[in-house]
């Protein structure tokens, strides 16, 4: 099972975080590289990222699962500057990359698994000293959120990748193995384009602790600079659902044009009879990219509620098409979703 095996990849159930607008229209607002957002039960961290300079040459190109042949001009012109791109090995759905590593100043950080489906996809990372030693006490909070010496870890990093133009997500820590001294960080993005098969470009300028408290820098893990390229190849793992109901956004009726989940989140695709521009100031407005509640019925009953996440946009003919795309807390399988409900809408297999 799909689900299984990523579950083993993604380590355990975290919370999940609102993800960043950009200048597509990702939202919500919050966002911030490294940054701390608002507490739900326990503390995240949100982040949002736009690919710009040569990446954008690329625009919206296909590219081929696990061709290993297709490789983009940015991506070979890129190779002169940092190298050239790891490569993905697939098993069980689960993307593997091959020697994606890189160390400095005493600290390795690899690219361990990758899990997703088109548009929403997670990579785990693994940090460890090179000396064998551990960073500090590894321990938990109250929420069970991972802490060095009681202090929350986190990575100044940025990520791209020349498939997508815009993308938000969030990002987490936690310890796979106790035995050894590495710690584990996972980095969950919702992207306006598909992105497996696609080179991603990984980069960390610094580790650093916060404070439990104000979420201020309150400590060093390292200092170094770390460069990883590899391919986003992984299967998708999804399941696509048929929507029934009249959608209704903001006030103003619409119409679902796809619903999809996977293992790591849902997906919906949706048209707007209006424009985002707010009557009274004639600004731009994010209300139609708010679908409020998204919950997922398992076939047993039980049930499964994450609110609107990321979100793209574009206006056309007169109308706003949207697709928002929403994290679980933790993995599902979708082969055991029943439907899906927001807005007026069930979506059903």
């Amino acid at each position: 099972m799909a689900a299984a095996v990523a579950a083993s990849a993604l380590g355990q159930t975290e919370p999940r975080a609102g993800a960043g607008r950009e200048a597509t229209s990702f939202s919500p607002a919050k966002a911030g590289r490294g940054q701390a957002a608002a507490r739900r039960t326990r503390p995240r961290f949100a982040m949002a990222a736009v690919a710009a300079g040569i990446a954008l040459v690329v625009g919206a190109g296909g590219y081929a699962y696990a061709s290993g042949q297709l490789v983009s001009v940015a991506s070979a012109i890129d190779d002169v500057f940092f190298g050239s791109t790891a490569p993905t090995e697939v098993r069980n759905k689960v993307g593997r990359p091959v020697d994606a590593t890189a160390t400095s100043d005493g600290v390795t950080i690899s690219a361990d698994a990758i899990v997703g489906d088109e548009h929403n996809y997670a990579v785990v990372y693994s940090i460890s000293r090179a000396d064998g030693k551990a960073f500090g006490t590894i321990g938990k909070d109250a929420s069970g959120t991972l802490t060095i010496d009681g202090k929350y870890p986190s990575a100044d990093f940025d990520q791209s990748m020349d498939a997508a133009s815009a993308q938000g997500g969030e990002s987490y820590f936690y310890d796979a193995d106790p035995s050894d001294n590495a710690i584990q960080m996972v980095v969950k993005y919702t992207t306006n384009a598909s992105v497996i098969g696609a080179t991603t470009h990984a980069s960390f300028r610094g580790l650093s602790l916060l404070d439990p408290t104000t979420y201020h820098e309150a400590g060093t893990m390292a200092t170094g600079s770390w460069d990883l390229k590899f391919k986003l190849n992984y299967q998708s793992d999804s399941v696509s659902l048929k929507p029934a109901g009249s959608l209704k956004v903001a006030g103003t009726p619409g119409s679902v044009r796809g619903v999809s989940v996977s293992p790591v989140g849902v997906t919906v695709s949706y048209t707007v009879d209006g424009l985002q521009k707010a009557p009274a100031s004639g600004k731009w407005s994010s209300d139609y990219l708010d679908l409020g509640t998204i919950t997922v019925t398992m076939r047993d009953g039980s049930t499964v509620s994450v609110p609107s996440g990321a979100a793209s946009s574009q206006e056309k003919d007169g109308k706003t098409v949207c697709t928002v795309g929403s994290f679980f807390d933790g993995l599902i399988d979708p082969a055991n979703v029943a439907s899906v409900s927001f807005g007026g809408v069930t979506a059903t297999r």
